[in-house]
């Protein structure tokens, strides 16, 4: 089993959105966690919030967040991800007004909005496509610097298992009679990285590849990073409906804040 990006940098920050823009929509639409997350913005940072989202994608949260009044400003590095999301702006005068999008490297430092923001939103696993622990660490100071004093930075992220031994896998994600999509991962210890193809086969067509990479982040990592920000953990639920956090569980949503004067 061989990946791209091996031993290359052929591993950018454009190949997850140009791998997976023509079917993340059908693969991950708005379900009731969309909901979840906007009561939540809207529960600490009030009514017409001004949130920038890192990551936007397609849109899910972001146009639910502008529907329900608050100021979003989006941003990502895949240009075939926002120009979904222009598309869908298009066709929605209503909330169109409320969203600025931003095609930009969250790694640079310098491609961020000006702030301030009462909301930094890293929403479903958004720190783990950045595959390196220092951009993930200079994420957190980012997001602090661009948040106003009392600011919250929310983080989703699912919890890892440790990545003690290279591993090779091959799993079954979807099996129908149109269409059989496979994903086979390679995890390496050195660096926590793994390494991802969702192998895409559809009867007379050809095999689509769709590459990915993550690297996945624990509790400890993230708090760290934080406090080193000037960011303090204020709770930590295990998903967006407020369910007890467990260290045994699937998944994490951290809520940090600016501290204010």
């Amino acid at each position: 089993m061989d990946f791209p990006g091996r031993g290359s940098d052929s591993f950018t920050a454009t190949t997850y959105g140009a791998s997976f823009a023509d079917v993340y929509d059908d693969w991950y639409p708005a379900d009731a966690t969309t909901g979840d997350v906007v009561a939540r913005v809207t529960e600490l940072a009030g009514a017409g919030a001004r949130v920038l989202e890192l990551g936007v994608g397609t849109g899910r949260l972001a146009l639910a967040l502008a529907g329900a009044g608050h100021r979003v400003v989006g941003v990502d590095s895949s240009r075939e991800m926002l120009e979904r999301l222009r598309a869908k702006l298009a066709d929605d005068a209503g909330v169109a007004p409320l969203v600025e999008i931003v095609e930009a490297d969250l790694a640079d430092r310098s491609a961020w909005p000006d702030g301030p923001f009462d909301v930094v939103l890293g929403a479903f696993n958004f720190i783990c496509n950045l595959s390196d622990a220092a951009d993930q660490r200079l994420l957190f100071r980012s997001a602090a610097r661009a948040l106003r004093p009392g600011g919250w930075f929310l983080v989703e992220a699912f919890l890892p298992a440790p990545v003690d031994e290279r591993t090779h896998d091959l799993t079954i994600r979807e099996l129908t009679a149109e269409r059989v999509v496979l994903i086979a991962t390679e995890s390496d210890p050195s660096n926590g990285v793994v390494t991802g193809q969702h192998i895409e086969l559809v009867d007379g067509k050809p095999v689509r590849l769709r590459p990915w990479r993550i690297r996945a982040t624990g509790p400890d990592e993230l708090d760290r990073w934080a406090t080193e920000a000037g960011l303090r953990l204020e709770d930590r639920d295990a998903d967006w409906s407020g369910t007890p956090f467990s260290a045994e569980g699937a998944g994490q949503v951290s809520r940090y804040r600016r501290p204010e004067p």
